[in-house]
């Protein structure tokens, strides 16, 4: 059981006829989602603001602004199997708000080394490293804690509810990112981004809940055995092992494609940064879209039916991308992205309500680890083959063949069981098939 449990004054009986709100109703799930939704304004400008401090302070190339995206994935590689096991053991509440409060310090650092002039692009690269291993701790933690939060009749909507702020969030903090970044330097975006995690970790402490016993030392496997319980498990479902392929794949294209975005409007198209970080923002508004359709198309046409077609349906518009371009072919790079990311968000309310109910709570931490690890593991190489791509072809080209890979990623997912479901199963119960 998790260390973060909610006592049982907090999960009160689901009201027959839920009240405007919801789950915003319940102290526990509002101050998380504030906490969450915060920190999410602030990265989203982060991922504007981050490449411009390289592009307009140090100068960097595109090889270098790509390898900044890559250092920030890097570490779901480097640690993320054993973070899964470490995150089963300890309080979840806890790990999130360490990860808050690093992530704070590290951001910190960036803003305070470009005023005093001792801003490096090594500097940069390792504070992405750095704020990438909190991450990872803060994002296996999360999923993890959240079915622990909301009852499992409520996972779906807690999780569209974080996805919609997530998604207003990708549109609000890019343009927030450009604007602050032609009236104020590149570098007070990456400081209010630091401000919002300490928000976060307010909001985390003032949760109510009350530890659980966890197992001593002596009466739990040791680390390799218990990594090898959260691979056995997705290993032994062949419908989890394809949506890892595909969210891999998509993740490889999409992500290099998002570490070229700011270089490809900026600087091969002319774009202002405040015009460059509106665009990228108009087209995120899709994932508010997508984030507030999901719990919907879910219930009318089914967890998994919606899932495919989300996938299958929205990315062929990644096309768009590339033919963006000055003046009015802005317009394109905005819908395109608007499409693709309603398709993605409403792919990921799906895959996440399905983890969280399907796979038992004591396992959670290590399968979203192993899940993530292979998933976000591909977004380095991603990163880094968008580098060596736009170096070798131009950047207009390079998101072209990233574009293409996007489209043809979800086709495997015909050849599944998921071409016949209507919902996605639950723990312990069987497959409902249409």
């Amino acid at each position: 059981m998790s260390g973060d449990a909610v006592p049982a004054a907090e999960r009160e009986p689901a009201p027959r006829h839920r009240p405007v709100g919801g789950l915003l109703r319940t102290r526990n799930f509002a101050l998380l989602w504030v906490g969450q939704s915060t920190s999410a304004v602030g990265s989203a400008m982060t991922t504007v603001a981050l490449p411009l401090v390289a592009i307009s302070t140090l100068h960097a190339g595109p090889a270098m602004v790509a390898l900044l995206t890559a250092a920030t994935w890097l570490p779901w590689l480097l640690i993320g199997l054993p973070v899964g096991v470490w995150v089963d053991r300890w309080p979840r509440r806890r790990t999130l708000l360490i990860a808050d409060i690093v992530s704070a310090a590290v951001l910190v650092v960036i803003p305070i080394a470009a005023w005093t002039n001792v801003l490096t692009m090594t500097m940069l690269l390792v504070a992405a490293l750095l704020a990438g291993i909190a991450g990872v701790f803060a994002n296996v933690a999360f999923n993890a804690f959240l079915p622990h939060l909301v009852r499992a009749e409520d996972l779906m909507e807690g999780n569209a509810k974080l996805q919609t702020s997530a998604s207003v969030a990708l549109v609000v903090g890019p343009g927030l990112g450009g604007l602050l970044a032609q009236a104020a330097g590149a570098v007070s975006g990456i400081l209010i981004d630091a401000l919002t995690f300490l928000v976060s970790a307010a909001c985390l402490l003032g949760l109510r809940s009350e530890p659980e016993p966890h197992p001593s030392a002596g009466d739990r496997p040791g680390m390799l055995r218990q990594i090898a319980e959260g691979i056995g498990f997705i290993m032994r479902g062949r419908l989890l092992q394809a949506m890892l392929v595909v969210a891999a794949a998509t993740n490889f294209a999409m992500l290099g494609i998002t570490a070229l975005r700011v270089v490809f409007l900026v600087r091969t198209e002319g774009t202002a940064p405040g015009t460059a970080g509106l665009v990228i923002g108009a087209g995120s508004v899709g994932a508010i879209l997508g984030a507030a359709l999901a719990t919907r198309a879910s219930r009318r046409f089914g967890s998994a039916r919606t899932y495919l077609v989300a996938n299958l349906a929205a990315a062929p518009f990644v096309l768009l991308l590339p033919l963006g371009g000055h003046g009015w072919r802005l317009t394109l790079f905005a819908a395109g992205s608007f499409i693709a990311l309603a398709g993605a968000t409403m792919s990921n309310v799906m895959t996440m309500t399905y983890r969280g109910n399907f796979v038992p709570a004591h396992l959670l931490g290590r399968v979203t680890a192993a899940s993530r690890i292979f998933v976000f593991g591909t977004i380095p190489f991603g990163a880094a083959t968008a580098g060596l791509l736009a170096s070798a072809l131009g950047t207009r080209s390079a998101m072209w063949a990233l574009a293409v890979l996007y489209v043809i990623a979800p086709l495997p997912l015909l050849a599944t069981e998921a071409r016949t479901l209507r919902e996605f199963p639950a723990q312990g119960t069987p497959t409902a098939v249409a």
